[in-house]
């Protein structure tokens, strides 16, 4: 009797397992998205977490849920097991969560996508994180994935104890099965070609996408931190996959193309007129990205108790030297590295392009950069770290450097006290070996480690009065001791290029401010205030003196360099002399015009502001998307006569 009903009895179980394992999904599904949601809005800059759930609209919080769905769906189809889908499910969504609540926690900027690259970096998130949370955080994942799991064996436990889930042995069972393994196999396909449409989000006529756009979302390109607010954290992950860098401008093409290096050619042959052709021919230049480096006594409600800036103030107060505005507040270094290199702006991208060395230099074989308009010097990249970081060991010789030293092919790698990263000191005396090594002019582009975050290691930290917790306090101590110790190291690098022969000029600029200042410190001062860092062209050699006016953004730092030293300058260049007296500083993080004012619409900018952002994107795309029509003749000096 038993063998002739049981496959009538499996047969009636099978459609009611089958919709209670999709309405689990779905479920689980909007578990993963209330959880994801609510974490990102515990650190919501503008409002509270409260209220910044009860903002998101509800057709977009759907969409978002059958895209979480997608993933979850297909997890299931793949495993079979659903309490083996739920444990990968929810440690993964506990990863994502903790890695967006540290990094909104520590660089008020939420998790995206790209960010997965970090996961290389063991070493430096260990380092950021702490032994003690990594042993907790990978603890409690595998918590989660053993919960479900401990249930299940349970439940099953149970059950045979009951005297259910005995398979009957006759073959016919396999029918049941089979269109057990079709039904799972159906919802395993509608599933991915949902994660399909989620992942192809940034691809022209995406369904996912349109479903968004009819659900009443609101993105912001201009701004990841409003975007993520207002769309939720899975709406803006989506957002934020990969997409083109930039759309191709109106009209572009050959001629085009030619019509503007023929117009800036003869800019820069009007300002070469009265520059020395040879004035960087037989010179060294070294480009410093100094690490963390601002000046925390421009910002009201700090009061340090000692000035950890003395040498490098002094240095600004005879050379050229200004603010740099840059668009990352506690990270953002390759970005800022990239503009300083290339010239080009990360604002004209779009806001999908989070890290341009990583998702647009390292896909080329070769990528413009300043570096073309020294063709007669040898090159040479230092950083004294792992080469795979921002994917450098791949980025420079892409952008034509003949050499790169990294930590482990260093002659310097001494730390000061016990910070963990090698000092300004040592990565100088490296730079110093290098340039008396030579038999030819140095172009060398050192990338500095010291003051890298989280502040810790120093003996003796500077007091500073301000609004400050102890833990804050002691962090903000930690920074200041460091600074102190980049400046002094700065000296003897000026001290020992006064002692060396041969010609040589420095660019030194800080990359971003530190993550470490209250919100109360943050409100007492305008928006620019966490954005700058400082710069200074100086050189062994007498220099023009140059102001460079308002604020400027990275993309416009090699022309104070040239422009100091009265050097020619290359199409490119002159397009980015006229480009700095109307837009000064384009940044992702804002623009400003001539005067230092917030531009908040390209209305707000004159005419010719607008041309000439207009002419900037052409050779941007030209350059980076298009067809680089003009690549060499933009970074090429134009010949005398």
């Amino acid at each position: 009797m038993y063998m002739r009903h049981a496959l009538p009895v499996r047969r009636a179980r099978l459609w009611p397992r089958t919709l209670g394992h999709l309405t689990a999904t779905l479920v689980l599904a909007a578990i993963i998205l209330l959880t994801l949601e609510t974490v990102h809005a515990v650190n919501d800059p503008w409002v509270g977490t409260t209220e910044r759930l009860a903002a998101l609209k509800l057709p977009v919080l759907a969409v978002s849920g059958l895209a979480v769905w997608g993933f979850v769906g297909l997890l299931h189809a793949l495993t079979g097991r659903l309490w083996l889908t739920t444990g990968l499910a929810l440690a993964g969504t506990a990863f994502i969560a903790f890695a967006d609540f540290f990094k909104m926690e520590f660089r008020s900027e939420p998790l995206f996508p790209t960010d997965a690259t970090y996961l290389k970096e063991a070493g430096l998130l260990a380092d950021s994180l702490g032994a003690g949370m990594v042993a907790a955080l990978f603890g409690g994942l595998v918590v989660i994935v053993a919960v479900p799991w401990g249930v299940s064996r349970l439940l099953r436990w149970v059950r045979r104890r009951q005297g259910e889930g005995q398979a009957p042995t006759t073959a016919r069972a396999a029918a049941p099965r089979g269109r057990a393994l079709a039904l799972r196999t159906g919802l395993g396909v509608a599933a991915g070609l949902v994660a399909f449409t989620a992942v192809t989000f940034n691809q022209d006529g995406n369904v996912l996408r349109r479903a968004y756009d009819e659900a009443g979302v609101y993105w912001a390109p201009w701004s990841q931190l409003d975007n993520y607010a207002k769309n939720g954290f899975v709406a803006a992950v989506l957002y934020n996959l990969p997409a083109t860098a930039m759309d191709e401008p109106e009209g572009y093409g050959p001629e085009a193309m030619g019509e503007l290096v023929a117009r800036y050619r003869t800019a820069a042959t009007a300002i070469n007129a009265t520059r020395d052709p040879a004035a960087l021919a037989d010179t060294n230049i070294v480009l410093v990205l100094a690490e963390s480096v601002t000046d925390p006594t421009i910002l009201q409600g700090v009061a340090p108790s000692e000035d950890p800036l003395p040498h490098l103030r002094e240095l600004m107060s005879g050379n050229t030297s200004g603010d740099l505005l840059v668009s990352g507040y506690g990270g953002g270094t390759a970005n800022v590295e990239f503009e300083t290199l290339t010239g080009l702006a990360m604002a004209n991208y779009q806001a999908q392009v989070h890290s341009a060395f990583q998702m647009l230099v390292a896909q080329r074989d070769s990528f413009p950069s300043h570096l073309a308009r020294f063709p007669d010097h040898a090159s040479l990249t230092i950083h004294p770290y792992v080469a795979s970081f921002y994917r450098r060991e791949v980025v420079y010789p892409v952008f034509g450097f003949e050499r790169s030293e990294f930590i482990n092919d260093m002659g310097h790698t001494e730390k000061i006290e016990s910070d963990r990263y090698v000092s300004d000191a040592a990565l100088y005396a490296e730079v110093m070996d290098e340039l008396r090594a030579s038999d030819r002019p140095l172009v060398v582009n050192a990338v500095a480690m010291q003051n890298h975050g989280p502040q810790t290691g120093y003996a003796e930290p500077i007091e500073a009065e301000g609004p400050f917790s102890g833990a804050q306090a002691e962090q903000v101590g930690q920074y200041l001791r460091g600074l102190k110790y980049s400046d002094e190291a700065l000296a003897q690098l000026v001290a020992d290029l006064e002692e060396f022969e041969e010609r040589t000029i420095v660019l030194f600029y800080g990359d971003h401010n530190v993550p470490i200042w209250p919100q109360s410190v943050l409100d007492q001062n305008p928006p620019q205030a966490q954005f700058t860092t400082p710069w200074v062209v100086f050189a062994n050699f007498d220099t023009f003196e140059v102001d460079p006016g308002a604020q400027v953004t990275p993309n416009l730092l090699l022309n104070q360099l040239v422009t100091a030293a009265g050097a020619p300058v290359t199409p490119l260049e002159a397009l980015l002399t006229a480009l700095q007296e109307e837009v000064p500083a384009l940044g992702t993080s804002m623009v400003l015009d001539p005067s230092g004012r917030i531009a908040e619409t390209e209305d707000q900018l004159s005419p010719r502001a607008r041309e000439l952002l207009a002419d900037y994107r052409l050779a941007q795309y030209d350059l980076t998307v298009g067809e680089g029509y003009a690549a060499d003749a933009l970074y090429a000096v134009p010949p005398v006569g």
